[in-house]
């Protein structure tokens, strides 16, 4: 369990889904919390595994994946900081963990048993209210990559960085949250890794991105956008 529970209230109420709330609230909601520290890859939660537990990105990040009919692994969501995980599926009568969570370099995620959110947090309107506005936010991410399925893969992996760019936190920079391999952006985009490795590699050449120990810097942030307009230029062409 944490030790130091009322250590950590600061730090959740920077959180959207605990704004505003006084600190004895956010103690009652985290009882039975416990600080889980991740390496890069560990995982803390399984596809398919029965649901004992949810929680909250405290700092890192964790991928959202699930396997495929083929069998390999399609990233769903990268989850950040205030990023709220596996919550909705608590009040199911058997919850399953519907993806798996991995670490994205260092990372710490805040456990809470199943228990606490059947007696607390359900009964908060304005909690799920909250939960309900990541989700969506979630959503509506899925959608955009959606829209995104048949233009070239230059914008596609252009989109990408532009969203994880966003959830940077301002200290970063214009240096993405996460720790990517070409795999994971391969498998987030539904492309091979060899074309994605070409693209990347070019843009290196070209200034647009730096790489170090597998984080990404977008240099020229004004080129990835010329990318992006160039996708929904042709796509309007075509509709129109």
């Amino acid at each position: 369990m944490i030790n130091n529970l009322e250590a950590l209230v600061p730090e959740l109420n920077e959180f959207s889904v605990f704004s505003n709330l006084a600190k004895n609230q956010i103690l009652d909601l985290c009882t039975g919390g416990e600080i889980i520290f991740s390496n890069h890859r560990d995982v803390i939660f399984k596809f398919g595994f029965t649901a004992d537990y949810f929680g909250i990105v405290l700092s890192g990040a964790y991928k959202l994946s699930k396997p495929s009919p083929l069998g390999d692994d399609v990233i769903v969501h990268f989850s950040t900081p205030g990023d709220v995980i596996a919550a909705f599926i608590m009040a199911q009568a058997k919850p399953m963990y519907p993806v798996s969570a991995t670490a994205m370099g260092p990372s710490r995620f805040l456990k809470l048993p199943r228990s606490i959110y059947i007696e607390k947090w359900k009964n908060q309107p304005e909690l799920i209210f909250k939960i309900q506005n990541l989700l969506s936010t979630r959503m509506s991410l899925l959608q955009d990559q959606m829209v995104m399925l048949k233009a070239p893969l230059n914008q596609k992996v252009a989109s990408l960085l532009l969203i994880l760019l966003e959830k940077s936190p301002a200290e970063k920079g214009l240096e993405l949250p996460l720790p990517l391999t070409r795999k994971e952006i391969a498998d987030t985009l539904g492309a091979s890794v060899e074309s994605v490795i070409r693209i990347m590699s070019e843009w290196s050449k070209l200034g647009i991105i730096q790489t170090n120990d597998q984080y990404i810097r977008v240099v020229k942030p004004e080129k990835v956008i010329e990318f992006l307009k160039e996708s929904y230029v042709e796509m309007t062409e075509k509709v129109t």
